[in-house]
């Protein structure tokens, strides 16, 4: 029982501790299930009220685009301040029975957006175009106020470099309008949309359509208008500059972009020709004219850019077979052109590519003036225009470049028939043309900097120039049969900072112009000049002491000398000059150069002349380096100064006369010629020669009014400039070598005098300007002089009229060439230099001052203008001097000659006393210092003369000149030979064949106290 009931206890005890465990699971089970349904409730709640909130198209664009506005900065004036400048095409509907075309637009403006969607711009324009009923100009200046709305900005946010962007515009315009001659003032309203493309941080270009509501005067069209207003529009294209502050693309921080990076300059010179239907009939080469061009550009991207250009060009659109002259069309403006490097789109770095293929679009706004058969048609145009550039980078920022071009230039012409009726025709010009030219790139910003440091190593220099080319005036109507002309000039300049210099030129040219007889007439111009020079690469690309090519700009006034008729001009010129540097002393040159005088400065038929002149000139220029100077020194070349390695050289021999103006032999021609010459060795294997020279040569023989036949004399005199060119030093430079072989060439400038028909007859003197290359082979025989052996070849272009003063006769003009070849002996003095120098001036203060006395025999002879084959013999000349050595240059004398001269025909003898005056300057101690020990030297003569004759003329004055060449045998005692040329003022001697001049040679011997 106990049992049994212990085990009920049990049992019971075991059945309620499990009773009561599964009653507190039943009950934490019931607790969780609340609190899940709590929780489950809360649950649902939180998200009933996020699908409240859910924004399905903010969720799904949250990743790619959030509207958020950057900062709008506007703490100073400047910021979100802008300046605009466009081009662009207007044109006015037609209204009223008045017809204007079309015609370009130019605008500047200034805006400024005062919040992120508002702005106001204050602009200013002028536009033209053309009556088409008459051809009248019709302009028109405006100035007005726009509001500008940003719609992209309202839409989207404000992100000022927003790739692409569209504002509205909306404004007031006041209009002062001309038409032939009346004037009226207009208002408007206008409408337009500004859509920007931002290409840079601070630049933007953009395009802006617009339709305008005029008031009726606007094209001036009175009470014909019953609409009473009018409406035009327009399209611009044009750019934005931005100021103020502003941040950097893609980044919050403010900082500095410099407009100039990117940015590039170029000039380009060419041809153009018309493939106009009206101006095929010559041939597209036959329609063939200059262009020339300048353009600024700036890459906004590796693949888009922009260019502004400037040019001018003309081409011949009719040849007139009759008259001879060409029809000429002239075109000048600007154009605007997008540019594109196909390239950017294969390769990251565009920049660093040597090769360039660049294609441009844009638009043409010009003026063209068309001479036209009676007129000249002046039109102003827009057209289009496209090119391909294909250029080649030697150098990081420098480039060359060939660039084809088409452009199209649309016109009307209006034409009045003898009925009153108004025929009006369109026409279109294609105008080609290929220009090659250079490009100069800025570089980047280290760069830059790193070149910025180097001009502070400039140092200032002189330097000398001599340049040969050819030279044509510029004019619409000009001669079919263009014949350029040649222009030599030489030049003295200083550099006096990286990008800044001035140069003092001079420079002789020719020109000719065609007559109505079919002849050529030639001028020939003496022209000085005064230029400053801006070196445009150093400005554009840094200064770099190691660049070989630079290109130097230049402009400055200019007077001309214009020979027979004699006439002065003054002016002014500019032009370009790419240079080359082969050496630190040596550069070579091209010079393109356009002058402008205040007046025609040729005459062309019809009194159409032109004051416009085009060059081009090839040259080379000398830099006096000091550092290189003294490197020329050490190495034996010269003695550092400005006189070392210059020369003095005199010669004299004969000419013969060759070309179609020669009726007898070379050799029955011959004459005699004279050469005087300066130079300097800039280095030791070139150098520049400047002289003067005299010749007289025959050309035909004639039978005289006495009955004896006589020569016709054709006599040339002038300067010559010329370039020399020493083989053997060229080859290896030796200072002690005594021989040398030297070819010449240069330009030789004079005037000729031919004889005509008649005896009696003498042709005006003309003028000329023509080529020159000799070969001088010389023999040094001291340190200092050398004897030398020169033959030359001159070719001598001219034109004369025969002239007869007594019958007042003036002959048609004709055009010669001589072919005129020469062969002269000389002496050459170079200039001592260095130790030598110095040694031989302490020699001058042995130098005692002395008397001497001479005697002399020898010929004298009349240099007559008509050669006569008798009667024209040589004459006895005996004179006897006296004088004084001053200095070892200087001394003075007084002389005593008498002269006998044959007569002619067997008439009595012709005598002359003489007494003259001379100063002598000797030049051998001159050139080579003063040397007790020399024996041999040359002085120079001159002073005036006294002379007394037969009758008619028994006294006259003159001046003669002349050399004094010795040789000391012993002590005090010499021999010399004396040539001398005496000129009077009047025939001192009787006969019909007399002459002012005369020419003496005579030997002798002279004794020193």
């Amino acid at each position: 029982m106990k049992r049994y009931i212990l085990t009920c206890i049990c049992c019971g005890m075991l059945v309620g501790g499990v009773m009561a465990q599964q009653q507190d699971s039943i009950a934490k089970m019931r607790d969780a299930a609340a609190a899940q349904d709590s929780a489950m409730q809360r649950r649902s709640q939180a998200d009933t009220a996020y699908r409240v909130k859910f924004n399905a198209m903010k969720y799904s664009m949250q990743k790619r685009y959030q509207p958020l506005n950057k900062e709008f900065y506007k703490k100073k004036f400047l910021d979100n301040f802008f300046f605009s400048f466009w081009g662009g095409y207007n044109r006015i509907i037609p209204q009223g029975g008045m017809n204007l075309s079309g015609g370009p637009e130019i605008g500047l403006s200034a805006s400024k957006f005062f919040s992120p969607k508002n702005g106001v711009r204050l602009y200013g324009t002028w536009q033209s175009a053309n009556r088409q009923s008459d051809n009248e100009k019709w302009n028109a200046y405006s100035f007005g106020v726009d509001h500008m709305f940003n719609l992209s900005a309202a839409f989207a946010g404000y992100n000022p470099y927003r790739m692409f962007e569209i504002s509205t515009v909306e404004g007031f315009g006041l209009h002062l309008a001309s038409l032939a001659g009346e004037k009226k003032t207009a208002g408007d309203f206008h409408l337009g949309l500004h859509m920007k493309l931002a290409t840079g941080t601070r630049l933007d270009v953009f395009l802006e359509p617009g339709i305008s509501f005029y008031t009726d005067d606007i094209d001036i069209s009175g009470i014909n208008n019953w609409h009473g207003y009018d409406i035009g529009f327009n399209a611009r294209i044009g750019m934005n500059y931005r100021l103020g502050t502003f941040a950097q693309r893609g980044s919050m921080e403010t900082g500095e972009e410099n407009f100039l990076d990117n940015t590039f300059i170029s000039a380009g010179m060419g041809l153009q020709a018309q493939n106009s239907s009206l101006a095929r009939e010559q041939g597209l080469l036959g329609s063939t004219g200059p262009i020339f061009s300048v353009a600024a550009g700036k890459w906004f991207l590796d693949l888009f850019g922009f260019r502004l250009s400037a040019f001018g060009s003309y081409d011949v659109w009719k040849a007139n077979q009759k008259t001879g002259m060409d029809k000429m069309t002239l075109y000048a403006g600007g154009r605007a052109e997008v540019m594109v490097n196909p390239f950017a789109l294969f390769k990251k770095d565009a920049r660093s590519m040597r090769w360039g293929i660049v294609p441009m679009f844009g638009v043409e706004l010009g003026m063209m003036k068309k001479q036209d058969e009676q007129d000249v048609v002046s039109k102003s145009y827009t057209g289009w225009t496209g090119g391909l550039q294909f250029k080649y980078y030697p150098t990081d920022n420098l480039a060359f470049f060939v660039e084809p071009r088409m452009s199209f230039v649309p016109y009307t012409f209006t034409e009045k028939t003898v009925s009153g009726k108004v025929n009006e025709y369109s026409f279109m010009d294609k105008l080609m043309n290929v220009s090659v030219g250079v490009e100069l790139r800025r570089p980047t910003r280290p760069q830059w900097q790193q070149l910025a440091k180097l001009r502070g190593d400039f140092k200032p220099y002189y330097y000398t120039s001599y340049a040969v080319g050819m030279t044509m005036p510029q004019q619409l109507n000009r001669p079919t049969s263009r014949r350029p002309g040649f222009i030599i000039g030489t030049a003295v300049g200083r550099q006096m900072s990286p990008l800044s210099g001035v140069r003092l030129g001079l420079d002789f040219n020719n020109a000719a112009t065609r007559l109505a007889d079919e002849k050529t007439d030639r001028y020939t111009f003496t022209s000085l000049s005064l230029d400053y020079l801006f070196d445009i690469s150093n400005w554009a690309i840094g200064y770099d002491p190691e660049r070989k090519f630079g290109t130097e700009v230049f402009a400055g006034p200019v007077i001309t000398h214009r020979f027979e008729p004699g006439k002065t001009y003054l002016g002014g010129e500019g032009g370009v000059r790419p240079y080359w540097r082969l050496g630190k002393q040596f550069d070579v040159f091209a010079e393109s150069k356009l002058r402008l005088y205040t007046q025609r400065y040729m005459d062309s038929p019809g009194g159409k002349g032109t004051p416009l002149q085009l060059s081009f000139a090839l040259g080379t220029s000398y830099r006096f380096n000091p550092s290189y100077r003294k490197n020329l020194v050490e190495s034996g070349f010269g003695d550092g100064t400005l006189w070392g390695n210059t020369f003095i050289s005199g010669g004299l021999g004969f000419q013969l006369l060759g070309g179609s103006s020669r009726t007898m032999d070379a050799l029955a021609s011959a004459g005699p010629t004279m050469n005087i010459s300066v130079g300097k060795w800039l280095l030791p294997y070139w150098g520049l020669r400047f002289s003067g020279f005299a010749g007289i040569s025959s050309r035909e023989k004639v039978l005289s009014e006495y009955g004896t036949f006589t020569d016709k004399r054709t006599m040339q005199g002038g300067i010559r400039v010329e370039s020399m060119f020493d083989i053997l030093s060229f080859w290896q430079y030796d200072k002690d070598r005594r021989w040398g072989v030297i070819p010449m060439l240069g330009l030789e400038l004079g005037k000729v005098r031919r004889q005509s028909e008649k005896a009696k007859v003498s042709a005006a003197g003309a003028a000329y300007a023509g080529l020159t290359a000799g070969l001088q082979c010389k023999y040094y025989f001291s340190d200092h002089m050398a004897l030398f052996v020169e033959p030359r070849f001159s070719r001598i272009p001219y034109s004369y009229r025969d002239v007869n003063e007594e019958d007042n006769y003036v002959g048609p003009r004709t055009t010669a060439v001589d072919n005129v070849m020469s062969f002269q002996i000389g002496l050459e003095f170079r200039r001592a230099g260095g130790k030598d120098l110095k040694e031989l001036a302490a020699l001058r203060r042995e130098f005692e001052p002395y008397y001497f006395a001479s005697w002399n025999v020898g010929a004298n002879m009349p240099v007559h203008r008509v050669k006569y084959d008798s009667g024209s013999g040589l004459g006895v000349l005996i004179g006897l001097s006296g004088g004084r050595q001053f200095f070892p240059c200087s001394g003075a004398r007084v002389g005593l000659d008498y002269t006998a001269l044959p007569g002619r025909n067997g008439t009595d003898a012709r005598k002359l006393i003489s007494v003259s005056a001379d100063y002598l300057f000797d030049i051998t101690h001159f050139m080579g210092g003063y040397n007790p020990e020399r024996n041999f030297g040359v002085e120079i003569l001159a002073g005036p003369v006294l002379s007394f004759g037969s009758e008619p003329n028994k006294t006259a004055f003159g001046v003669e000149g002349g050399l004094h060449l010795y040789y000391k045998l012993v002590k005090g005692f010499g021999v010399f030979a004396e040539p001398r040329l005496r000129l009077f003022t009047k025939d001192i001697l009787a006969g019909q064949d007399s002459s002012p001049v005369h020419a003496a040679l005579s030997v002798g011997t002279s004794y020193r106290f």
